[in-house]
């Protein structure tokens, strides 16, 4: 298996949502993307410890059948999805990155219903057309006021969301505010409070139902947010 390079080409070097998601949609990165993201040991095990945190999440969200996964990258978590016996369809902004998922896909057979292209801002879907959007490693690419303009469009779609978001409540987090306060770096570095997840919520017109650490571990920031609908 050929290692990951030390850069990572697909990594946007530009902190820009706009130019996310035009980058996203390239050949190359969706090509590089999983020898970058999961082939070593420790990002398997990282994985699958955001995998048992979405499982958790799902056995709180009963009446869930059918999964929206947006965006489902090259499609690890869609395969998964159906093999644990939900309907499930992936949806992507890139093309690209669609073929990719179509590929992991063929292996689990009828679960998974479709593949969409779609933009999480104006999804594709009537009000309550799907159960469940599952939603990894995207919102930390997104501002805070198109953060609420999603999960109300998330909110539209599906009575139950599952989102996950990179938090304040860490070593790195720590870290970074103490070389701010140094002046050893300018580096932004985006991460939610509890107070600011329950803030976007609250405006997008949904509930949180759970916060579910991905570990227990202090280096660890991330979380996977269950919420559901108001009303």
């Amino acid at each position: 298996m050929k290692k990951p390079a030390k850069s990572d080409p697909s990594k946007p070097q530009v902190e820009s949502y706009e130019y996310k998601k035009a980058f996203y949609r390239s050949k190359a990165v969706a090509d590089d993307y999983d020898l970058h993201r999961f082939t070593t040991a420790a990002r398997i095990r990282r994985n699958e410890r955001k995998w048992s945190a979405i499982e958790l999440a799902l056995t709180q969200a009963p009446g869930v059948r059918r999964v929206l996964d947006l965006p489902c990258g090259t499609g690890r978590f869609t395969a998964r999805l159906a093999a644990s016996g939900y309907e499930v369809i992936a949806g992507d902004i890139s093309l690209e990155m669609i073929g990719k998922a179509v590929s992991v896909g063929a292996a689990a057979g009828s679960g998974i219903v479709g593949y969409v292209q779609g933009n999480a801002e104006r999804l594709p879907f009537q009000q309550d057309g799907i159960d469940c959007v599952l939603s990894i490693r995207f919102m930390f690419h997104v501002d805070p006021e198109m953060r609420i303009r999603i999960l109300r469009e998330f909110g539209r779609v599906a009575r139950r969301q599952i989102v996950d978001y990179r938090h304040r409540y860490a070593l790195r987090y720590r870290r970074w505010q103490a070389l701010r306060v140094l002046g050893l770096t300018r580096q932004p570095l985006e991460r939610v409070s509890r107070e600011r997840l329950q803030h976007e919520y609250a405006a997008a017109g949904l509930a949180i139902r759970a916060i579910i650490p991905v570990s227990r571990s202090w280096f660890s920031d991330k979380w996977v947010v269950l919420s559901e609908r108001c009303g």
